[in-house]
C-alpha cells in the first residue's frame, strides 16, 4: 500500500510517461509487441499494466481538469478584483483622494506620512500604499515613514477616464 501511495505522488510528467508506456504495451498490435520482445512481459504482467494505465490516466485527467478549472477561476477572480478596486477608488472620500493625488504627483510615487494617521492606516490595510523598506528610523515625537503608491493603483487610475479626472 505504501508503494501505491508513492505512485500517486509522482509528478505529472512521470505519470504521463507511465500512462503512455503502459497504454502502448496494452494497446499496440501483437506484431509490434513481438518485434519489441515484450510479448511474454505483456502476457505475464498485463493485469498490472492495465491497473497502472487506468490509475495514471485517471490522475492525469483529474490534474488536467483541476488546472483548467484553476485557470478560469483565477481569471474570473482577477476580473472581480479589478472591478472592486476600481469601484473602491471611484467611491473614496476627498481626503484619501488628496493623499493619492500627492503620491501620483511625486515622480517617485513616494511620500513621508505619519504612521499613526487613520487614513494612512486604512490605505495601508487596503494595500493602496505600502511602507518603502523594512527598517525605518522614526522620531517618536512625530512618527513618520516613507510610503509608496502600489503600481496597481496607478494602473487603475491611468486606464479609467473617470478616475483620471478625479485624481489628476
Amino acid at each position: 500500500m505504501k508503494d501505491f501511495v508513492e505512485f500517486l505522488k509522482l509528478p505529472p510528467n512521470i505519470l504521463s510517461a507511465l500512462s503512455v508506456a503502459s497504454g502502448a504495451m496494452l494497446l499496440l498490435p501483437d506484431e509490434i509487441i513481438t518485434k519489441l520482445y515484450m510479448m511474454e512481459f505483456r502476457d505475464k504482467y498485463g493485469f498490472l499494466l492495465g491497473i497502472i494505465f487506468m490509475v495514471s490516466t485517471s490522475i492525469l485527467i483529474i490534474l488536467l481538469i483541476a488546472r483548467i478549472y484553476n485557470y478560469f477561476h483565477n481569471k474570473k477572480t482577477s476580473k472581480e478584483l479589478v472591478k472592486s478596486q476600481t469601484k473602491y477608488l471611484k467611491n473614496i472620500n476627498q481626503e484619501k483622494v488628496e493623499i493619492i493625488r500627492a503620491f501620483i504627483n511625486n515622480p517617485t510615487h513616494t511620500l513621508i506620512l505619519p504612521i499613526n494617521d487613520g487614513l494612512v492606516i486604512e490605505l495601508q490595510h487596503l494595500q493602496i500604499i505600502t511602507p518603502a523598506g523594512q527598517n525605518h528610523l522614526v522620531d517618536m515625537l512625530n512618527p513618520e515613514i516613507k510610503f509608496f503608491l502600489q503600481p496597481w493603483v496607478i494602473s487603475r487610475i491611468s486606464n479609467d477616464e473617470e478616475l483620471r479626472e478625479k485624481f489628476y
